[in-house]
């Protein structure tokens, strides 16, 4: 394509040769993030396999992931040095790392959350001495008012003179206290102007904080989304199982505070990555074939396909016997064929359906908990089995 001013090639269109290579490029940075983009070219071979070598003609390819002896992936063990120290760390030593940053930056933002709570004590004592400030002002000047109106009565007596000399001692003392809360405020000031630096701190190290839990979770997705659907359903059973084993610590009388925190902080920790996979895992789900996604319902509850229409075909005869009894007590000849069948099937639906369901729930459901939630697929299943059985007899 040819740009339209100035006849040069127009790059908008990516060809298929560079979106190939793009695609290979984005899958080995899945599995090692720092991979060096000038040293390293990318591409994949006939069979499928992502492939790696030294930037530049004439260099050797290599694919980069081998089986080992018993059949699982591991990194290809031909690979050059100058390859593997291209490729820098992989994405799972960066995650284990990342973790120990997370945690250490967490108490920073921690500690920085303490500081600016210290900073806002102050600055509400501080807020508090001041109204008592202004509170002795306010009664030093009323007793003033006293004084002055006590002097300007005429005469006095020795009742008037000890009220006045009380007044005076009583101005004295707001004076003093007033004096004394107007140097407390003045060393708080000092102290409170620490809490704008606080809250700064703490924004910075919040930042600091989303910034890695972002790019941490960023390779961890990237990473996810290269593993079959069964390592992502085994990592989350094996994160439910150890989110078990802490909360018998939690639950437990004896446990100390420091241990129960510890073990609450992981079972929160585990929590949000389980949040995440199960993202993952849905979305890995609804890209499935319905026929794929059945049978994954089945595996994810150690319960496969084949043992539920075992189960079902135990009661197949039940339900066929049912439904000819059903059509021979109607009294009428089958004329029209399969389709008057197909209509007195549709009106004897229903009692199927029920005794379907009755199975369902009274005898496989003992087997997979997940069928009050998926039964129409196994009623659909079943009810399609039996009638084109019937029809089959019926021919």
């Amino acid at each position: 394509m040819q740009d339209e001013h100035s006849g040069l090639p127009s790059y908008d269109v990516e060809t298929p040769l560079l979106g190939a290579k793009r695609q290979s490029w984005d899958a080995l940075t899945s599995f090692f993030p720092n991979a060096s983009a000038t040293d390293l070219e990318t591409s994949y071979s006939m069979k499928g396999r992502l492939q790696v070598k030294m930037a530049g003609a004439g260099k050797k390819l290599y694919d980069l992931f081998t089986n080992n002896r018993s059949g699982k992936q591991q990194l290809n063990p031909r690979l050059s040095k100058e390859i593997i120290k291209s490729l820098g760390a992989s994405a799972e030593q960066i995650l284990l790392e990342d973790l120990d940053t997370i945690q250490e930056q967490q108490q920073r933002y921690e500690e920085a959350e303490k500081q600016l709570s210290e900073a806002e004590k102050i600055s509400a004592e501080r807020e508090k001495e001041l109204l008592e400030m202004e509170n002795l002002r306010q009664k030093t000047e009323k007793t003033q008012e006293k004084i002055d109106a006590l002097q300007e009565e005429q005469g006095s007596n020795l009742e008037s003179e000890a009220e006045l000399r009380r007044l005076k001692m009583l101005k004295k003392n707001y004076q003093t206290d007033y004096e004394r809360k107007k140097k407390e405020v003045v060393a708080l000031e000092k102290q409170a102007k620490n809490k704008q630096k606080a809250e700064e701190k703490v924004s910075r190290e919040r930042a600091k904080l989303d910034e890695i839990v972002k790019k941490r979770n960023l390779i961890e997705e990237r990473l996810n989304s290269t593993k079959p659907l069964d390592d992502l359903n085994e990592r989350e059973a094996e994160l439910r199982q150890q989110n078990a084993e802490d909360q018998v610590i939690i639950d437990a009388t004896d446990t100390s505070p420091s241990d129960r925190l510890a073990a609450e902080a992981r079972v929160e920790e585990r929590n949000e990555e389980l949040a995440r996979l199960q993202t993952q895992i849905a979305e890995r789900e609804e890209a499935m074939p319905l026929r794929e996604r059945v049978k994954e319902i089945f595996k994810k509850h150690g319960v496969t396909v084949t043992s539920i229409l075992f189960a079902a075909g135990v009661t197949i005869g039940v339900v066929v016997n049912a439904i000819t009894k059903g059509l021979k007590a109607t009294g009428k000849p089958m004329a029209n064929g399969r389709k008057e069948i197909g209509a007195k099937l549709g009106s004897l639906l229903p009692g199927l359906i029920g005794q379907v369901a009755h199975f369902l729930f009274n005898t496989a459901a003992k087997a997979v908990g997940l069928l009050a939630e998926h039964t129409w697929l196994i009623i659909l299943a079943v009810v399609a089995f039996v009638f084109e059985k019937y029809i089959k007899k019926r021919r």
